[in-house]
């Protein structure tokens, strides 16, 4: 139930990117704008609200919690494809963040009541996948559904806004079910210990692993969201591709490969040759490689050269978002991981998924006028952020190895 609450939450956060060239079209919009609308219109209560759900929710029923993000945030879905103009998309966004911040930390206190170890770690597991294949579903899904419709109106509605609400449908179950579960199980309040307060003291105690963790995690996620937000326009642009079609080919190669970063990532640092080269220098690789990738769309004049440039984007750009991931988890005790975890989140949030797609429509908006403009753009954003993150993840790997015992 968490995991397919998950997935259908990153399908709604990312539909923006499946719809922006119809949008762009239809309300006379700039990349900047539509940047904006998949960024920070999005991220910032997003990044407020784990924060506050983060120190709140031991003290608050998850099932109900749950419920009422489900509620909120498809509310924020429905109002984002009646939005009349351009404010109005941005309304439904703000609300739409607002609601999915607390649903992580209810899903992870749900979670994490397991006793078994092995238990936990495979509902662990089955959740975040939920996140994986939903960021990567979305073009699929909403291609799919624009293909569909294939260019008609229902009820007066642009395709655009009918496919957008074809997607909200399975919500509607979600909510039903988690409604009942509320009712059914009844979870007690417990004690919310050191909450935030407890995190932020022992990062700021150990800032000098957490801080460079942090920057090299936002990086990671900034290079995910600028090319699961522009990949599709992208193959619109360069390749003519009709907006269906775009989303389809980018959310087939997006999903495909998305789950082979993650789990690659997990599996390497495990390993013996993992432990024996730390996290440090595999990150750095995992950003030698999305910055490869992103070269590689731009530059391949075929289809299929963009297509692998895509793969090794978002193959690079997961390995190492995982990698961040495990080393937060392994740095901090077992006591405060959950208030840690809801930190990072927010921080990375705030700053990865709020400037990745934003950035790129900046760049994109200054430069010169032609099809392959954006795809240059993305290579831009891309490329600077991986020298940075590989520096900073280069630079740190001896403490960090200190730190973990790794």
């Amino acid at each position: 139930m968490l995991a397919a609450a998950q997935f259908a939450a990153y399908v709604d956060r990312g539909l923006p990117a499946v719809v922006a060239p119809l949008i762009k079209a239809q309300f006379g919009l700039t990349d900047t704008q539509i940047g904006l609308l998949q960024g920070p219109a999005f991220s910032t209560l997003y990044a407020v609200g784990l924060l506050v759900a983060g120190h709140y929710v031991a003290g608050r029923d998850p099932w109900r919690l749950a419920a009422g993000c489900l509620i909120v945030w498809t509310g924020g879905a429905v109002l984002f494809a009646l939005a009349p103009d351009y404010p109005g998309m941005v309304t439904a966004r703000i609300l739409m963040g607002l609601g999915q911040a607390a649903f992580a930390p209810a899903a992870l206190m749900l979670l994490t009541d397991q006793e078994d170890p092995g238990r936990r770690a495979r509902a662990l597991s089955t959740f975040t996948t939920g996140s994986a294949s939903g960021r990567s579903a979305a073009l699929l899904l909403g291609g799919a559904a624009l293909a569909m419709v294939a260019g008609r109106s229902f009820a007066g509605l642009e395709p655009w806004r009918a496919a957008s609400l074809a997607l909200v449908i399975p919500n509607l179950m979600l909510i039903a079910v988690f409604v009942r579960a509320s009712r059914r199980h009844r979870i007690s309040s417990r004690e919310r210990g050191q909450g935030i307060v407890g995190a932020l003291s022992l990062m700021r105690a150990r800032w000098r692993v957490f801080v460079p963790l942090l920057i090299v995690g936002a990086g990671s996620v900034l290079l995910i969201q600028a090319g699961g937000a522009w990949s599709a326009s992208i193959l619109n642009r360069s390749f003519g591709l009709a907006a269906p079609n775009a989303a389809l080919l980018a959310g087939a190669v997006a999903l495909s490969f998305a789950p082979v970063g993650h789990l690659g990532g997990g599996w390497t640092l495990g390993s013996s040759f993992g432990r024996r080269v730390g996290a440090g220098p595999l990150l750095a690789g995992g950003m030698a490689l999305a910055a490869a990738g992103a070269l590689l769309l731009a530059a391949s004049g075929s289809l299929a050269g963009a297509a692998v440039g895509l793969a090794g984007l978002t193959v690079g750009g997961g390995f190492a978002a995982v990698l961040v991931l495990i080393e937060i988890q392994a740095m901090t005790d077992i006591r405060l991981r959950p208030q840690v975890g809801a930190v990072y989140l927010a921080f990375v949030s705030l700053i990865g998924v709020g400037f990745g797609p934003l950035l790129t429509g900046i760049v994109s908006d200054r430069g010169a006028a032609g099809p392959d403009t954006l795809a240059w753009a993305l290579v831009s954003v891309v490329g600077v952020t991986a020298v940075v993150v590989a520096g900073v993840a280069l630079i740190f790997a001896g403490p960090w190895r200190r730190s973990t015992g790794v």
